[in-house]
């Protein structure tokens, strides 16, 4: 299995239109074949800080989630939201 940690820092003014469009990615992302989990969360904080932390069964899956509809509108829309460039890493159990 491989985890999808990705991080993003928006503008404030764009927050309520950002998660919109995170749980219309989410949704649709969780029915995935190749889905294992698909967390949404904001920094307990840093209210503007949102983390997507998603479990896959394999590289397949991965790839086959970056080429589906939902994914390509969601990625096509967020990067004007953002106060910075997203963080994501993929990680595997140590």
């Amino acid at each position: 299995m491989i985890t999808i940690i990705a991080i993003f820092e928006l503008k404030p003014e764009c927050v309520e239109t950002f998660k919109g469009l995170a749980a219309e990615c989410i949704e649709a992302s969780r029915k995935e074949e190749g889905n294992v989990s698909y967390n949404f969360y904001t920094g307990k904080e840093d209210k503007n800080k949102y983390f997507f932390v998603e479990v896959w069964k394999d590289d397949e899956a991965i790839a086959t989630h970056n080429a589906s509809a939902h994914f390509q509108k969601f990625a096509g829309a967020f990067m004007p939201m953002l106060a910075k460039e997203p963080v994501i890493e993929q990680v595997v159990e140590a």
